[in-house]
């Protein structure tokens, strides 16, 4: 092949390798007694990986730089079993010499060796990961007679998901509104932050400047964030956030003012002795800033993306990957990676040939990039969408298709539940691309979190109850789901299944 023709064909790179054999065997387990998790036998799918930035320029980018002169062949091999391995290309069939031949091309950007155009044409041949379905009983009598009293006891799921952690400690917040004369509409009054263990409240504080919209974990201590109310296009909606320690006292509240007229933040991760904070500006920045403890600012780098949305966030060696997504488009898997001083330096997106895929939450465990999400089917037809409703699309076309407008909670429930899957990705951190997955049926991905033992928990939201109310809320559908929590090695083995009694709340 010439050299463009080797460069056309890096411009498909989409490598998705095959597990390791001894994964898959490791991971194999046999139940023997109740909670232990079934898997079914490893099968592979089909999933496309498509970098945002093209292949090929991430690559340059990752090896530009100083062409090293390596005297000895082991060192020089070594590194270019490293390389192959980095960028999940096979080595199958070549010769020593060979992969350090191909190592050597694709370094130094010459695209002259013949073997590189068939380590690059395999690579993309290789378009499957392999992975694991893991089966659930479906929702039982006791389950839904648990909901039935929830849902009495707490309104139509309006309670604020509550997750209890080892020590039975659990944070709720809420709001709470007011009657404006002047308005003539119901406004702000404030927002309540609330710690419970064992279901009993401990504290509550309350804040009446901005409503809570999410909250992060800092030792013992709380960062609770939101965003001013607006009632009207003129006034500005500024970002706040405020430190609260284990004992309920509000150690500070502080407002961002980074000269935008809008801005919100969308994830917060603690760090040593300072706070990171991921907002979004004007409706088009992409904004990274520090603080410390005292809520004292530090940096503020800015960067614009576009009409993005700030989903998600995750620390990632030195940086951090950054979700972004659009209603308006669609996206929703768009993965960024931003350096500590906020620069944007590579992005990624995962679809596949079957499936959308929505992501709900990530973390960096042992090495790799692992991404809970749920995945929906691809609809036959993209004029209906039911108006951009991707993920309900398939449920509210059978509806309204087959006029079923007084639909029963149970056939619902069904419908639903056939709909969604949940799935758990194990991607590269240097390409992002998916070494294997887990998935689950009839669930949600949700949290994903580290166990003081350093294990890795995954909490998979089992849908268990539905409502939908054509008159009122012609598409929307909502429920509850029971978590399941699922707990992985260093190895990314399963180690156990747990049915926990947390519910969570959810709308589409």
């Amino acid at each position: 092949m010439k050299k463009h023709e080797i460069a056309d064909v890096l411009q498909q790179l989409d490598t998705i390798p095959l597990p390791d054999k001894q994964k898959i065997l490791s991971a194999c387990l046999q139940p023997t007694a109740p909670g232990e998790v079934v898997l079914s036998t490893a099968y592979r799918r089909k999933l496309r990986f498509k970098p945002l930035v093209a292949a090929c320029v991430a690559l340059v980018l990752l090896i530009t730089g100083t062409t090293y002169a390596i005297a000895a062949e082991v060192k020089e091999y070594n590194e270019a079993v490293t390389f192959f391995k980095e960028y999940d290309l096979s080595t199958d069939g070549l010769s020593r010499g060979e992969i350090k031949k191909v190592y050597r091309d694709i370094k130094t950007q010459a695209f002259v060796y013949s073997k590189t155009a068939e380590v690059i044409e395999k690579s993309i041949s290789q378009s499957t990961v392999g992975g694991y379905d893991i089966f659930q009983d479906d929702p039982t009598p006791e389950d839904l007679e648990n909901l039935w009293n929830y849902t009495n006891n707490s309104g139509r799921y309006w309670v604020q998901n509550v997750v209890k952690d080892k020590d039975n400690v659990s944070y709720k917040y809420y709001s709470e509104e007011k009657p404006s004369e002047k308005l003539e509409v119901e406004v702000h009054e404030k927002s309540i932050f609330e710690k419970h263990v064992d279901n009993h409240l401990v504290w509550s504080v309350e804040f009446s400047d901005f409503w809570i919209e999410n909250y992060a974990v800092l030792d013992r201590r709380i960062i609770v964030y939101g965003q001013s109310p607006i009632y009207s296009s003129l006034q500005h909606r500024y970002a706040y956030m405020a430190l609260i320690d284990h004992d309920g006292t509000i150690l500070w509240q502080t407002k961002l003012e980074n000269g935008f007229r809008k801005e919100y933040i969308g994830a917060i991760l603690p760090a040593d002795e300072k706070i990171v904070v991921f907002s979004r500006g004007d409706l088009k920045y992409l904004c990274l800033s520090e603080y410390d403890l005292n809520g004292n600012a530090l940096s503020f780098h800015k960067t614009e993306v576009g009409n993005y949305g700030i989903w998600n966030a995750a620390k990632l060696g030195d940086g951090y990957i950054v979700q972004l997504g659009s209603y308006m488009t669609g996206e929703n898997a768009r993965i960024v990676k931003v350096s500590s001083d906020g620069r944007i330096v590579d992005s990624f997106a995962y679809d596949s040939d079957d499936s959308y895929y929505y992501i709900t939450d990530m973390i960096e465990y042992n090495g790799c990039i692992y991404l809970s999400a749920y995945s929906v089917p691809v609809l036959e037809n993209e004029a209906s969408s039911a108006g951009g409703r991707y993920d309900i699309a398939a449920v509210l076309n059978h509806i309204f298709d087959n006029k079923m407008f007084d639909i029963s909670n149970e056939e619902l429930t069904k419908l639903v539940r056939d709909n969604f899957t949940a799935v758990l990705l194990v991607c590269n951190p240097a390409s992002g691309t998916p070494r294997e997955f887990y998935s689950v049926k009839g669930s949600l991905g949700g949290k994903l979190a580290l166990s003081d033992s350093d294990k890795l928990s995954w909490d998979v939201e089992s849908i268990t109850d539905t409502f939908f109310s054509p008159a009122t809320s012609a598409f929307t559908i909502g429920g509850a789901s029971y978590i399941y929590r699922y707990t992985f090695d260093e190895n990314g083995t399963i180690l156990s299944q747990e049915k926990t009694e947390d519910i969570v709340r959810f709308m589409r």
